[in-house]
């Protein structure tokens, strides 16, 4: 009995260990985690400047990379505007005007100052990544810095932290402080000074524009799964228009 214990514990010693699969790499600060589709989430919207101070609440349905609906509502419960968006293309509703627009590739919301910025960007500065991208790099032959060239880390601010710099297409500056994948902070330059920047602070996401005097503050409060989202249309009685950005909503 005890011989044949011996060989069984010899066994298990001698046994391979299964295989241990390394961890995934971070996602790139400007990417949706895959598991952020298929759900719809309610923020709620703060706002201040030199008009006054408001509130509002979103809703965010984010279906895929590139179709989404946006839902913006007043603390009445009346609806401001809706936004879809879909491969590019984007449908805007003016419900205070009655007007509805279209869009092609960029949006402009006053109460979030970036100016136009890419319609699939707007579902990632919600979720606190980077609304852009480094620039593509230049055909073969053409010379210029690559995409990897433009991602220049700077010494860590941090334990674990890094700091990440590019250019976008628009030849913007972006910096990002990011700890494991997770956007802390990021800061949009002009020239050597700061035009933007945006952090999370106590469960708040900031967007603060510092020489217009206007911050944004939002936070989710509720999150639910999505079912197929309904293709938004101008309701009856709307007229098509220009497309201007919504004045915030103020008291």
């Amino acid at each position: 009995m005890l011989a044949g214990l011996a060989v069984l514990a010899a066994g298990c010693a001698t046994a391979p260990r299964p295989a241990v699969a390394p961890p995934a790499p971070p996602l790139p600060a400007w990417q949706i985690p895959p598991d952020a589709y298929g759900w719809q989430r309610l923020y709620r919207v703060a706002y201040s400047g030199p008009e006054g101070e408001g509130s509002l609440r979103v809703t965010l349905r984010l279906e895929a990379p590139e179709r989404y609906q946006v839902q913006a509502v007043d603390p009445l419960g009346r609806t401001l505007w809706s936004l879809e968006v879909n491969a590019g293309k984007g449908l805007w509703l003016d419900h205070r005007g009655r007007v509805f627009c279209r869009l092609d590739g960029k949006i402009e919301l006053a109460p979030l100052p970036l100016g136009p910025f890419p319609l699939v960007a707007l579902p990632a500065l919600l979720l606190g990544r980077l609304p852009a991208e480094p620039a593509p790099p230049p055909p073969a032959g053409e010379g210029g810095a690559s995409v990897a060239a433009t991602l220049a880390p700077a010494p860590p601010p941090g334990p674990g932290s890094l700091e990440v710099v590019f250019r976008d297409a628009a030849g913007r500056r972006w910096s990002a402080q990011v700890r494991q994948g997770q956007v802390e902070r990021w800061t949009l330059w002009q020239g050597e000074a700061p035009a933007l920047w945006w952090m999370q602070s106590g469960g708040w996401a900031i967007l603060s524009d510092r020489g217009r005097g206007v911050q944004v503050r939002w936070r989710e409060v509720l999150r639910e799964r999505l079912g197929a989202l309904a293709p938004l249309a101008p309701p009856a009685g709307f007229r098509e228009g220009p497309c201007r950005p919504p004045e915030p909503p103020l008291p």
